[in-house]
């Protein structure tokens, strides 16, 4: 039996696994002392149950995704909205730190996945499907690379750069929460930071938003939401404009995010601050509801016919990921809270996917307070510079194993 569940029932679906991941959170006390987002927890779990039932031909069912794409421009438009000036100011270093790691995380995953496929005698190329293809570009690289002509002669390359992405995207969240929440409990406190009421340290660098009626009123929700749509409808005349200029395809969440931080420094130089409160709720459910829809997505039926080659090569991959993230993330950006977080967020989207080590850091500040230089210098780093990183790094690679 097959079900195609409708929009609706996707996000009733997703909202379900955000529940079910709070009460395993409650209930095993290790998940929520290793910061893992509940979507995650859950996720993991009931795409396996999906899984289970598709393989033994009891149901299977499909989710859309366009709630889960249009999730994400709502979440990075309100992550552009949080952009005070002052605070990208500061994440200047931060982001120059991403970027090292980054060329630095791409030559290692590339070069440990080469040398897995060939210990499993596989052709040397097909390891860069285990490894940037598949962590730091995701399912979206490893579907366009597969079809590549560089990589047509390979066997099998689709399959293994989607298992691996899909790997990667479920790991990400399980290593980098823990690793970062150990690396958060010996680091300094970030410069700049004042301790809150709750002894949390936040960095105070921008306006803060008029507290006239509680963050529930239709009032102050009304006017964000027309920001927001402003940004998602902006962002994406910015990137067909861009598009035909340059050939050049910029994401849609970049353009979305940037609409966003050109409305919020506006509005600070008016003196009208936008409410960020507001947004930035707004935002953290966009991105809890799409990584549930995103974990709840995974097929885990492509991972069967080369698990073991895939299982060696994500073993290898954490540690790669684990020791970029100490070793030049948190040393070379100041061993404080804000670099701490940024190598969650680094390890998450190392690993896995940008919303992955976004909600890594959301975790972490709820637990540890706000690093918004970090939150700042990951986003920044990651939208700008990733991808075209990666493009030019395994396109030279491709031609350099043959």
């Amino acid at each position: 039996m097959n079900i195609e569940l409708s929009g609706t029932w996707t996000l009733a679906l997703a909202l379900v696994t955000i529940e079910v991941g709070k009460w395993f959170n409650r209930r095993l006390d290790w998940l929520e002392r290793s910061n893992i987002p509940p979507a995650v927890s859950a996720g993991l779990v009931i795409s396996l149950l999906l899984a289970l039932l598709r393989e033994t031909a009891v149901v299977d069912v499909k989710l859309t995704t366009a709630p889960r794409d249009v999730l994400l421009l709502v979440f990075f438009a309100t992550l552009g909205m949080a952009a005070h000036l002052g605070q990208l100011l500061t994440a200047g270093r931060t982001a120059l730190v991403i970027c090292v790691a980054i060329v630095a995380i791409i030559t290692l995953q590339n070069n440990a996945g080469v040398l897995v496929a060939q210990a499993f005698g596989q052709p040397a190329a097909l390891g860069l499907f285990m490894g940037s293809i598949a962590f730091v570009g995701g399912h979206g690289t490893a579907t366009a690379w597969s079809a590549a002509p560089l990589a047509a002669a390979l066997p099998g390359a689709f399959e293994i750069g989607i298992g691996s992405a899909t790997l990667g995207l479920i790991v990400g969240g399980l290593v980098a929460g823990p690793v970062a929440g150990w690396l958060m409990k010996r680091a300094r406190t970030s410069r700049g930071a004042v301790p809150d009421a709750q002894g949390k340290h936040a960095i105070v660098t921008g306006p803060v938003s008029p507290q006239r009626e509680p963050p529930f009123s239709s009032d102050r929700w009304l006017p964000c939401l027309l920001l927001v749509l402003i940004c998602l409808g902006v962002g994406a005349v910015l990137k067909r404009a861009f598009a035909d200029a340059t050939s050049i395809d910029l994401p849609g969440f970049l353009t979305a995010m940037l609409v966003g931080v050109a409305l919020t420094n506006a509005a600070d130089l008016l003196r009208k601050p936008i409410d960020t409160e507001v947004t930035d709720l707004i935002g953290t459910l966009a991105l809890r509801i799409f990584l549930a829809i995103a974990l709840l997505s995974l097929d885990w039926s492509s991972l069967v016919a080369h698990l073991p080659m895939i299982l060696s090569a994500t073993v290898v991959q954490i540690c790669v990921v684990v020791l970029v993230a100490f070793a030049v993330v948190f040393l070379l950006d100041g061993r404080d809270r804000d670099a701490a977080a940024a190598s969650g967020g680094f390890m998450g989207f190392a690993l896995g996917a940008m919303p992955v080590g976004l909600a890594v850091m959301r975790r972490l500040n709820l637990r540890y307070g706000e690093t918004p230089r970090a939150l700042l210098g990951i986003t920044i780093a990651a939208s700008l510079f990733q991808d075209t990183a990666n493009a030019v790094l395994l396109t030279i690679a491709f031609r350099w194993l043959g």
